[in-house]
Parts: structure tokens; sequence; C-alpha cells
């Protein structure tokens, strides 16, 4: 599927959820500043960086929405496969390096 389309779901989504999704031009700001989901005055608002490429944007929004409690019973496959919470624990950094553990080279 496009990025672009992808992104309009993913914004469609977030409006449903009554998140904000405002594209900003963060090089104005002299203090660091990432895109991300906040509060703003008890509402739920994702910024996202215009400078950003789509895919970033992607991402970023995909993080806001997996910070919320998302029903993914009713989406499409796609916004399933992308809202879908990774559970690695924080201790292992891949699979490959549990399968190297104690072996002879």
């Amino acid at each position: 599927m496009r990025e672009s389309l992808v992104m309009k779901d993913l914004e469609v989504l977030a409006e449903e959820l009554d998140i904000a999704v405002n594209s900003v031009n963060m090089r104005k700001y002299s203090y660091g500043i990432k895109s991300g989901l906040c509060r703003v005055n008890g509402d739920y608002r994702v910024i996202l960086d215009k400078h950003l490429h789509l895919s970033e944007k992607i991402d970023v929004l995909v993080d806001a929405l997996q910070e919320r409690d998302v029903i993914t019973d009713n989406l499409d496959p796609h916004l399933k496969r992308l809202l879908k919470k990774k559970t690695v624990s924080p201790y292992q950094t891949s699979i490959d390096d549990t399968a190297t553990v104690g072996a002879q080279p």
C-alpha cells in the first residue's frame, strides 16, 4: 500500500480517537523539540515536523497511537500490522544473539 494512503488512514484513526495531528515547521524553534504525542490543555495531539520524510511521519504517528488504547478488531489488516505492539525483552537485542550464546567458534 502506498505510504500516502497509510498516512491518511492513520490520520483518520487518530481523529476517531480525538487526537489532533499537526504538521509544524520545527526548524524555526531554537530549542530542541521533537515530533510525537503530547497533551495541550488536556487534549491529545501529535505534532509532526513538516520536514520529516513521509515514512518517518508514519513511524511517529504509529508510535503515538500505540501509546493509546487502540482497539484493532475493526481495523484494516495493514493498520493492524502497523499498530501491533512489539513485545521484545529489553535484555534481548535480537533473536540471533540468543542462538550464539555459549557457542564455540
